[in-house]
């Protein structure tokens, strides 16, 4: 499921020439936290209305506070459910949407990903996500998908990413899972040292565990 099957064209853009003022107005129309700056139709980055607010230069254009941009994306060949970590680390209700070029192609909508999470992401069966920070000489993939199996569990998904509010950190593996004994898997990888960041359960009775991890709630609530 690319992310560029998915792309919204509700939302405007701003221009690296529009003025701060102008954005502050647009950003209020829209409802939104941020959105997306360009420079023609090439992504440059994010812009809040917090930016604008404490920008120097309240009279100038948006160029003025270009270093201060935020920069959570997504790529259009990218799956979906890679934007996952971007919208919990950026706390936007929707990210931008670029070719491997920069170029801008539209919106993905945290509410698009909890639909797509609801009605396809486990294929009608029990299961979940976890989150694991991986050190590559103490943690291996492959302990970690045995015991997923030997608890009647299968990966069908896996990905690694590096959280950008902390660069110096661990990448954080992140597995959805097939299976009707997710608890059962959560507690044999914490029982062999595999520390587990969050965890969520989702499947036909949509239960959420709270406690361990709340990210859905952000995509259920918005």
């Amino acid at each position: 499921m690319l992310a560029l099957t998915y792309l919204s064209y509700d939302y405007p853009t701003l221009s690296l020439q529009d003025s701060i003022q102008k954005g502050l107005k647009i950003l209020h129309q829209s409802k939104q936290e941020s959105l997306a700056v360009l420079d023609g139709k090439t992504w440059i980055g994010n812009v809040s209305e917090r930016m604008l607010i404490h920008a120097l230069h309240p009279d100038g254009k948006i160029e003025q506070i270009r270093e201060g941009l935020s920069h959570y994306r997504i790529e259009s060949e990218e799956d979906v459910f890679a934007s996952l970590p971007w919208f919990e680390a950026s706390g936007f209700s929707m990210l931008p949407v670029t070719d491997e070029d920069g170029k801008f192609q539209g919106y993905l909508e945290a509410k698009t990903v909890a639909d797509i999470l609801m009605n396809n992401g486990f294929n009608a069966v029990n299961g979940g996500i976890i989150y694991l920070p991986f050190h590559s000489q103490r943690d291996s993939f492959s302990f970690i998908a045995r015991l997923v199996e030997e608890n009647n569990g299968l990966i069908t998904r896996s990905l690694m990413i590096q959280n950008p509010k902390d660069p110096l950190g661990l990448p954080e593996l992140v597995i959805q899972i097939q299976t009707e004994q997710f608890s059962a898997i959560v507690q044999s990888l914490e029982r062999h040292n595999v520390h587990i960041e969050k965890a969520f359960h989702f499947g036909k009775s949509e239960s959420v565990d709270t406690a361990r991890f709340d990210l859905l709630l952000k995509y259920l609530n918005p």
